[in-house]
């Protein structure tokens, strides 16, 4: 006969260890990167404000309950990093537009100046009327009775401004943003309008303005890849999200990539 066997339990034996949870910190992680990408892009910049001190809480909580801790750290310095260049950005951007409303002010002090002095130089004491002036004055009667009413009309067109001085100060802002950046034709206007102008004006001076939209999406483009890393399908969504139609985001991609 064969001796009866019996199994013990093992009372000594450790339950699975299962690992942390990670969620903190890669949420801290992804929003810190987030932060840096968007402090780079003009018109949205200012999520950054939001994205980078959240990320950086996010981070320290999971630290501190060891939820992802490396994540968590690299939240914590993208976050900053994130915050600190939409900081800079939003500065020197202020200094910019600071510097051309205070040269388009001095531009118009000078266009004053000039027109108050050719108007005093047109200025002269009337003469008396000669015998030659008296003989001629019933012929120009003769010819201002002769002027048709489509005449007059041309005349107080001409006379007319064609632009207000909004617009024309809307142009200037216009064409000094596509001096240092790439802008499509909506994020131009918006553009505008976030600084105080008119629809009427941002419209008015987006269409007077000297700018290929092509070659914005190109500029546009090459921005985003020193910054960043994008495949060409992403770079093109990128732009055609900025405001650029589908034919100006391809040739952009196309041209920068």
């Amino acid at each position: 006969m064969s001796t009866p066997t019996h199994e013990y339990p093992n009372y000594g034996a450790q339950p699975p260890q299962t690992s942390p949870k990670k969620g903190l910190g890669i949420a801290a992680m992804v929003l810190g990167i987030v932060a840096i990408v968007l402090a780079f892009v003009p018109v949205i910049a200012a999520a950054s404000f939001l994205l980078g001190p959240l990320a950086v809480i996010l981070g320290i909580v999971a630290f501190a309950k060891h939820r992802g801790r490396g994540q968590g750290i690299t939240g914590i310095i993208t976050g900053a990093i994130g915050f600190v260049v939409a900081i800079i950005g939003f500065a020197i951007a202020g200094a910019l537009f600071s510097a051309v409303d205070e040269e388009m002010q001095n531009q118009e002090a000078s266009n004053a100046e000039q027109t108050e002095s050719s108007s005093e130089s047109e200025e002269s004491p009337a003469a008396e009327p000669s015998e030659s002036a008296a003989e001629e004055e019933p012929e120009a009667v003769e010819a201002e009775a002769d002027r048709t009413e489509e005449d007059l009309a041309e005349e107080v067109e001409e006379e007319t401004p064609e632009t207000s001085s909004g617009q024309d100060n809307a142009l200037a802002s216009a064409e000094s943003y596509l001096s240092f950046s790439g802008f499509s034709r909506s994020g131009l206007v918006e553009q505008l309008e976030f600084e105080g102008y008119s629809t009427e004006e941002a419209e008015y001076a987006v269409e007077n303005v000297d700018a290929d939209w092509n070659e914005q999406a190109v500029r546009s483009a090459e921005s985003y890849l020193e910054y960043s890393s994008f495949s060409l399908q992403g770079l093109i969504d990128q732009l055609v999200f900025e405001g650029y139609t589908q034919e100006q985001a391809e040739y952009g991609a196309n041209q920068a990539y």
